[in-house]
């Protein structure tokens, strides 16, 4: 039989037109007689058309960017009964969140972050004195005074007294050990932080603890010139509804919920670790944390690690957002961020959500973070997700079990319902995904004649595929290098949409090229018309995705990436079943075939454009942040691997189409693109949200010798590098205003001698800045009141050196201990293990962060002492060096006059956190 004309499984037609049929076996005869010249030459679809189905996709991925910024009707007060315990108002919302942002940045260790304290404190009281139920408040002051008889913490809370009295009275501190990217020691004084309590039948202890209670933690300070809009007043000021509404219930919840108003995170996360000495914090069982890493859109759940929190999640949200792949992010660094999440975890062995804002991520941490840009009805969705998931918890049997930590694999699907599993069943299900895409690929083969031959074509279509693939990733690579090169990068800041036709549309065009070329060349091998060819090509990628997903699977560390695949190709394969089966029975045109399987590829499609479109919002602002040379080349990676996966979803379609005249929509598309590639665009926004990421330190630099005389001083202004241009920018925008300034950017000598190339260092992650900086010789900061000082007494016995140190100065400092050559630290007084945090000239660097978190007048000093192993044949010279990096960080009252000029001549688009610093070398 010629092969060319024969397709298995096809019947045969009836040639008997004398027999006698009823109706409805004419119907079905004449299906089958559709089916069976569906090898027969097709008349391809017009070329041009090519360019209505790219805007079919477009228009896709908008209606899918419609879908995930879908919000619900905003509710206001006079539409909520006073009883009411069950509606969100997210105008009551907006009210309070107003009263918790005030109207400037509310940093730790600031006069203003206390008063809004106070403020915040007298307003959950008054939602206290107004409920049904028992609700508790406190305004908790950490000591680490241990009670060791009762084995318990001593409540140090004074309610009717001014912490300033407080703080004279008693040395109240506490650290810990920050595991991070970049570990510390992290130090804190004078922390406190708003708690309430709302009384469940768990209730209260007679020493001062409480039952199984559940824990809701946001945080209400801010980074210093940022008012903090979303990060974090939206779930302060959703938290604070949340516990008004449930404060008017008539019957109490099984369990206490504990709202805690954290009011020191960016220190970072010393508030959380505080809380974990509060008696209230012993009966906490699970947590839900709150956090933003942008603004607007819907919060997303991207950290879990207890499977009852995110059950009740399933179970109250009606609009999930939650994908594992955030954490798969998160935890691997990619996004250079922490949260209250990880001292839940490693401290308080406390296991839940992490839940944060992430769209318009170029908001974060900068001026632009306002309640004016907050969209309506975003309150009202956070409103709803929370109170709804709180109250479901709360009322849970056996949440008085504290579990261990667990991992899950969990995804939406368009926000319209959420999937969960463990990372074993996730194997299971991969596999069986895999092998469900393997079957579907044995059933073209059945349609087509399950023979040797037609195996052998599949292959050879699938290294077409493979060919293809190839092609559109160098072509991407290669571009991205050239515009790297010769343009300007991070547009896509201001124009997030760029990242379409700069990455996507490129390796769209060279994938479809290609497979047209090479199927030019085949398709008169497998005697196939273009719809089994279509069909071909699509099994091919299902064989190849399969594969693919069969290989990951026994990679458990991937789990909450391998969904992406799993889900994809698991709708792949089942539409390809209708799919097959109408090209099979029914003779279709090349343009029904087409759209055909546009359609059934809307499921798949949307699916990962949802996805591309949160990882997008991740990703795009991030690389604002990221000091690197080349921020495209993760973004173009990061859109690489998105439109890989995308396009897999109609992967052969292509092949419907006429090569005739090809070179119009293509040169067409291509044209548009190149245009987009190489018209110089800015990456800012002057008025816009996109702006330029700066951190300015107003610094004294002074060394001294063992005899703690001054040798060497230096003042200027240190400009860290937080993106590709920052460093390039602040010279020419100076002198456009006709300010001219000695400056420096070759630190390597420097970095030689002193450990952080003697520049002030802020935090652990700005160690990594320091040798590619930019420093303004300028006259120094405004002194400090008090000066920053370390008063060191050293004394020696055999072998053992003992330094007892008081350092004092501004709430925010580092310090650095660098021990010499011969000599050990072997302890010192913080609670933290003695861990070097990095290596500098063979030598270990301890480094310890150290904030006051509430204001007073008069700052306690710190004491502390360190421990050293030394040889008595070194103790007559100086065993250590030490520097003290004081750091005043929300005090534009104190700026010189030269330095506000230079503030002022800048361009809008910048965006100066701007720190007053005092950098002091010692040698002891």
């Amino acid at each position: 039989m010629n092969r060319k004309s024969y397709v298995a499984g096809l019947p045969a037609i009836d040639s008997d037109g004398e027999r006698e049929e009823k109706s409805w076996q004419k119907m079905i005869q004449g299906i089958r007689r559709k089916g069976s010249d569906c090898n027969e030459p097709l008349k391809p679809v017009p070329s041009i058309v090519i360019l209505l189905l790219l805007g079919a996709y477009l228009t896709l991925g908008y209606l899918t960017q419609l879908v995930e910024d879908d919000m619900p009707k905003v509710i206001y007060e006079e539409d909520i009964q006073k009883d009411d315990a069950e509606t969100f108002s997210e105008e009551s919302a907006r009210h309070y969140l107003d009263q918790i942002l005030g109207t400037e940045p509310r940093v730790a260790g600031t006069a203003y972050h206390y008063e809004k304290t106070k403020d915040l404190k007298a307003l959950i009281d008054s939602i206290a004195a107004q409920a049904n139920l028992p609700v508790r408040t406190d305004w908790q002051f950490v000591s680490e005074i241990y009670d060791v008889q009762n084995d318990n913490y001593m409540n140090t809370s004074r309610k009717n007294r001014l912490w300033s009295q407080i703080a004279q009275e008693m040395r109240i501190n506490g650290d810990y050990w920050l595991a991070s990217r970049t570990p510390q020691v992290n130090c804190y004084q004078n922390l406190s932080n708003i708690i309430a309590v709302l009384e469940g039948e768990s209730g209260f202890h007679a020493n001062g603890t409480i039952g199984t209670s559940l824990l809701v933690n946001c945080h209400y300070d801010s980074v210093p010139f940022a008012i903090g809009a979303s990060d974090n007043g939206v779930f302060c000021a959703v938290m604070v509804e949340t516990l008004s509404k449930l404060s008017r219930r008539e019957r109490k919840l099984t369990h206490n919920i504990v709202f805690l108003f954290n009011g020191a995170e960016e220190n970072p996360l010393q508030g959380s670790h505080g809380f974990l000495q509060h008696p209230w914090s012993q009966g906490i069982t699970s947590v839900v944390n709150l956090d933003a890493a942008g603004m607007n859109g819907k919060p997303s759940v991207f950290q879990v690690s207890d499977p009852r929190i995110i059950s009740a999640y399933l179970r109250s949200v009606n609009r999930p957002n939650a994908q594992a792949f955030g954490e798969f992010l998160f935890k691997s660094g990619i996004i250079p961020s922490d949260t209250d999440f990880r001292i839940w975890r490693d401290f308080g062995d406390i296991h839940g959500v992490d839940i944060a804002f992430a769209k318009w991520g170029s908001v974060y941490h900068t001026r632009n973070d306002q309640p004016q840009l907050l969209q309506p009805g975003v309150v009202q969705n956070a409103g709803n997700m929370l109170l709804g998931l709180v109250a479901n918890v709360a009322d849970y049997e056996n949440l008085g079990i504290k579990e261990p930590a667990t991992s899950l694999v969990y995804y939406d699907y368009l926000n319209l319902f959420l999937l969960t599993y463990s990372p074993t069943v996730s194997q299971i299900v991969d596999v069986l995904v895999a092998l469900f895409s393997f079957l579907t690929v044995a059933c073209f083969l059945l349609i087509i004649g399950f023979r040797r031959s037609s195996l052998i074509d599949l292959l050879v279509t699938a290294l077409g595929r493979i060919l293809a693939l190839l092609v559109g990733i160098l072509t991407v690579v290669l571009l991205v290098l050239l515009m790297a090169a010769t343009t300007t990068q991070l547009r896509y800041l201001s124009k997030p949409w760029l990242a379409v036709p700069l990455y996507w549309i490129p390796f769209l065009i060279a994938t479809l090229v290609t497979s047209l070329i090479y199927d030019s060349r085949n398709f008169m091998k497998s005697g196939l018309n273009r719809s089994l060819r279509t069909l071909q090509a699509m099994a091919a990628t299902r064989l190849l995705l399969g594969a693919t997903l069969l290989v990951l699977a026994f990679w458990s560390s991937l789990g909450s990436l391998r969904y992406v695949i799993s889900v994809t190709l698991f709708i792949m394969s089942a539409v390809s079943l209708i799919s097959m089966n109408i090209v099979r029975y029914f003779r279709l045109k090349a343009w029904q075939h087409l759209l055909l399987e546009f359609v059934l590829s809307l499921p798949s499609t949307m699916f990962l454009m949802s996805m591309s479109l949160r990882l997008g919002a991740i990703m795009l602002p991030t690389a604002g942040r990221i000091p690197n040379n080349n921020p495209d080349y993760l973004v173009g990676g990061i859109s690489l691997a998105l439109a890989i996966v995308v396009s897999s979803t109609v992967s052969g379609i292509e092949l419907l189409f006429s090569r005739k005249r090809l070179w119009l929509p293509i040169g067409l598309i291509s044209i548009v693109c190149v245009v987009l590639m190489f018209v110089p665009m800015s990456p800012y926004d002057d008025d816009g949200i996109a702006t330029q990421r700066h951190y300015w330190f107003h610094s004294k630099i002074i060394t001294y010798d063992a005899n703690k005389t001054e040798v060497e001083r230096t003042s200027g202004v240190l400009v860290t590098r937080h993106d590709a241009y920052t460093l390039n920018t602040v010279l020419p925008a100076l002198e456009e205003r006709g300010i001219q300034l000695e400056s420096k950017t070759d630190f390597a000598e420097d970095c030689d001698r002193y450990v952080h190339c003697n520049l002030p260092l802020y935090r652990s992650s700005f160690a990594q800045y320091l040798h590619d900086v930019l420093f303004l010789y300028t006259d120094p900061p405004s002194p400090f009141d008090p000066e920053p000082t370390l008063n060191v007494t050293r004394s020696c016995v055999d072998s053992v050196c003992t330094l007892d140190c008081v350092m004092i100065g501004p709430a925010h400092n580092t310090l650095t201990f660098v021990p010499r050559p011969g000599v050990n630290l072997t302890s010192w007084s913080f609670s933290s293990p003695v861990q070097p945090t990095s290596q500098f000239a063979n030598r270990s660097v301890y480094l310890v962060i150290h904030s006051t978190a509430t204001y007073s007048e008069k700052l306690a000093p710190l004491e502390f002492t360190l421990t050293f192993s030394v040889n008595p044949t070194l103790q007559t010279q100086p065993i250590v060096d030490i520097s003290h990096h004081a750091h005043k960080i929300a005090h534009p009252e104190d700026f010189t006059e030269e330095y506000k000029k230079l503030l002022d001549a800048v361009p809008r688009y910048f965006n100066i956190a701007s720190s007053l610093s005092v950098r002091s070398n010692y040698i002891f």
